[in-house]
């Protein structure tokens, strides 16, 4: 079992080589901003918006995002006149330039109508109108009088001050396509578009079309699609058509990223489209408007060059400050922030420029001649095509994981011998291609994921009881017992590293790197490795009667002992003692996953944000204020040969640390890299924290002996 491990292992270390070209070459970061907020400050301001707009552009903004336009827009820019019904029947003669005196004069003004009249702007007017049809239909869309310079649209005349939710948007304020002469704009201002229309309600081939037209027509280099609203463009069945005409551009599809920082915002439709454009996408970072309105710049400043390295971010999207903070004012501050995220990004290793993405590093074409990625017209790069390793290399790594479980098997049931772990191992096999070979084994993989993290933590802990178990005497120094367990916390952990390896191979592909398929035993990861040390525990120390004198006391057997912990009256000590492990449970559970939890403290906030600035890669909380020293004061605990509950409680708290390790590697929106260097920082940290520990009990050894005695059944 152990050989077929190590054969897993360099399989799984394969894969994350390969894992690490994938993220190596994914090495640009995109700025991008909304346009229409750069317009408006620089309305509110005064300053002129070319002035402004190449301000941002040298601090380091590279894209910016156009949404589509509305009838108030136009009219609130002079592009064309819209006029609600039921304001334009108060109308005196002569308003709105006169082009609608005509109506005013005949008396026919209808409520519950927009009026559009022609401005100067052909191209505007055309998009206009084409629009207003696809997404309203002729039955709706008149031409007033004969005349084709001016349209009713009947519907929801109102102008809302506040957004409703709750039902459609009103005429004035509903999404009327991309703007052509925005999208120039934007070119000639020196930066990339991202373009966000919204659905059309019904879509039509022709609605999915008018899009690119206005793309093509405009010159703009568009870089980015992300949806907005509800849905992606072409939801349900034009999706893809839309994919079709997104890859035949080389633009990217943009996944923003969730609020709890978990797969990424949900629209209609969304993981087609990812499987459509064959996942070319980048993951965006923004930070959502009710906190950015919260939030100090300092604050939401030290966030988007640790996403970016984190997370594998590759698009960063700035919302602006709408209020000066600290004596600075609007403009001066949001430059700022653009400037210092820039500096930030590029101080982390990475470029600025338009985002590259995860993709197969022995693609077709991908490299250029100078070993530089090969770019297309809009400046983004070529796509080689999704990263899925043949899957051939998983049912290698599958043996690892499967292995593993054979040997914890073997551990607590000794007639689980050699001929059944074989036969458990080769049935799991056969499961596994099958699984794989025909289908996505996405089941398969998250389960064997789950066993790798579960069990490495547990087998690397069974390795050191087998060496405690052989401590002879209780007079080692104090000195010697630190040392002893450094060694020995660093072979825990590079069994458990081995685990975690298999991990990052067996979810290595582009869905999950993405996120678009995500681990899903985060809270059982947690809690596993402790039930499963426990029973290891219980299945070869006596914990009722194997105190004082002896390390290693077999107990009769596994099932006796739980029956007898079972069987314990309960005492008000009892009680106490359970209370305050529920409530050390409800903390440790409740803090892992990405859902709404138990809050963190804001002391810990500030050791987070410290740690991130003295270290490469913070450490796990759970490892190095937990788990590690957990594991020093165990190592103590049984070179003094201290009560087997005592050496139980302990040990529980040592895998912790290890059941953390492993749960990283479950974050495959992390780089393997840092992944591994977290794992080591902890160790570090986690060592100190231990020694510092081991010394403050061997200080009070005494006392503590006394106080352990009067609760020991044999006192």
């Amino acid at each position: 079992m152990v050989c077929l491990v190590l054969v897993a292992f360099c399989a799984a270390a394969w894969l994350v080589h390969t894992r690490y070209r994938v993220e190596k070459q994914n090495d640009t970061v995109e700025q991008l901003m909304d346009y229409q907020a750069i317009l408006m400050m620089a309305r509110r301001e005064g300053v002129t918006s070319r002035q402004l707009l190449q301000r941002f552009h040298e601090a380091g903004i590279t894209t910016l995002a156009v949404y589509d336009t509305t009838l108030e827009r136009q009219d609130r820019e002079g592009v064309l006149i819209a006029v609600p019904g039921a304001e334009l029947r108060h109308a005196a003669p002569g308003s709105y330039g006169g082009v609608f005196d005509g109506l005013l004069a005949s008396g026919s003004v209808r409520p519950d109508t927009v009026y559009v009249a022609r401005g100067k702007d052909d191209t505007a007017w055309s998009e206009t109108v084409e629009d207003l049809r696809l997404r309203y239909g002729t039955d709706r869309v008149h031409p007033v009088a004969g005349r084709e310079d001016l349209l009713e649209i009947l519907g929801d005349d109102r102008m809302l001050q506040v957004p409703d939710y709750r039902a459609k948007t009103p005429i004035m304020q509903a999404p009327l396509g991309l703007s052509t002469k925005e999208l120039k704009e934007v070119h000639d201002a020196g930066f990339y578009a991202a373009v966000r229309p919204q659905n059309y309600l019904p879509v039509t081939e022709e609605a999915v079309r008018s899009l690119f037209r206005r793309i093509d027509a405009s010159g703009a280099q568009v870089t980015l699609y992300v949806p907005a609203g509800t849905d992606v463009l072409g939801y349900p069945d034009k999706i893809s058509l839309l994919g079709d005409a997104l890859s035949q551009r080389n633009i990217r599809l943009g996944l923003l990223e969730h609020v709890t920082q978990l797969q990424f915002t949900k629209f209609e439709g969304l993981d087609p489209l990812l499987r459509a454009v064959d996942y070319n996408a980048p993951r965006i970072y923004n930070i959502d408007a009710l906190e950015n309105s919260k939030l100090q710049m300092p604050d939401a400043l030290r966030r988007w060059a640790l996403a970016d390295e984190e997370r594998n971010i590759r698009v960063n999207y700035l919302r602006p400050f709408n209020k000066p903070q600290q004596g600075v004012d609007i403009i001066d501050l949001n430059l700022s922030y653009a400037r210092q995220i820039t500096e930030q990004v590029k101080a982390r290793g990475f470029r600025i420029g338009v985002a590259t993405v995860l993709q197969n590093p022995y693609g077709p074409q991908v490299l250029a001649a100078d070993g530089s990625l090969r770019r297309t017209d809009n400046g983004a790069a070529v796509f080689g095509g999704p990263y899925f390793p043949a899957k051939a290399g998983f049912l290698v790594v599958a043996l690892g994981a499967l292995a593993g479980l054979a040997l914890y098997g073997n551990l607590i049931w000794r007639r689980f011998t050699l001929r059944w772990q074989l036969a458990f191992v080769g049935l799991g096999i056969v499961v596994t291609a099958v699984a794989l070979f025909c289908g996505r084994g996405l089941l398969i993989r998250q389960l064997l994921a789950l066993a790798a993290a579960a069990v490495f933590p547990v087998l690397s802990l069974s390795v050191i009881l087998r060496l405690w178990e052989n401590i002879q005497g209780r007079e080692t120094p104090t000195a010697a017992i630190v040392g002893h367990a450094l060694w020995q916390l660093a072979l825990a952990v590079a069994i458990s590293l081995v685990g975690a390896t298999l991990n990052a191979a067996i979810m290595g592909d582009n869905r999950f790197f993405l996120e678009a398929d995500i681990y899903r035993g985060v809270k059982l990861t947690f809690v596993l490795p402790v039930l499963l040390t426990f029973f290891l525990f219980l299945s070869e120390n006596d914990i009722f009667h194997g105190g004082g004198d002896a390390v290693h006391v077999r107990p009769a057997s596994l099932v006796k002992q739980v029956v007898e912990v079972c069987r314990t009256k309960l005492s008000l000590y009892h009680v106490v003692f359970l209370g305050v492990l529920l409530f050390m449970a409800y903390i440790f559970v409740g803090r892992s996953g990405h859902t709404d939890g138990v809050p963190v403290p804001a002391i810990e906030i500030k050791l987070r944000t410290f740690l991130e600035q003295v270290m490469y890669a913070r450490p796990r909380e759970k490892e190095f204020m937990i788990g590690h020293p957990a594991f020093f004061l165990a190592a103590y605990a049984a070179y003094r040969k201290a009560p087997a509950w005592l050496r139980l409680f302990l040990v529980l708290g040592a895998v912790i640390g290890q059941g953390s390790l492993v749960q990283t590697f479950c974050h495959m929106r992390t780089p393997a890299v840092m992944s591994y260097i977290r794992a080591l920082d902890g160790y570090a940290l986690g060592a100190v924290l231990g020694i510092a520990a081991v010394v403050l009990v061997s200080l009070l050894h005494r006392p503590v002996l006394r106080w352990i005695r009067r609760f020991s059944v044999h006192e």
